[in-house]
């Protein structure tokens, strides 16, 4: 599902996916990757360390209950 509708407070992140599972809203989101420094050699990178998959309890959405 593709949607041109903004989220309020969501605007930072890419919406991957949408669904209701038991009346319940899920929104898989990912944060787009920024520059940051290396800590060993300084050098500027967008490599990512670990990925770690979260639930994070949000507001209310469409009356359902929402995570992130």
């Amino acid at each position: 599902m593709y949607s041109n509708i903004p989220v309020p407070g969501l605007q930072s992140v890419i919406i991957k996916k949408s669904e209701e599972i038991g009346g319940d809203f899920y929104l898989h989101v990912e944060i787009p990757r920024k520059n940051h420094r290396c800590r060993a050699c300084g050098k500027w990178t967008q490599r990512i360390h670990d990925y770690r998959t979260q639930k994070i309890q949000h507001l209310k959405l469409f009356e359902r209950t929402t995570y992130l």
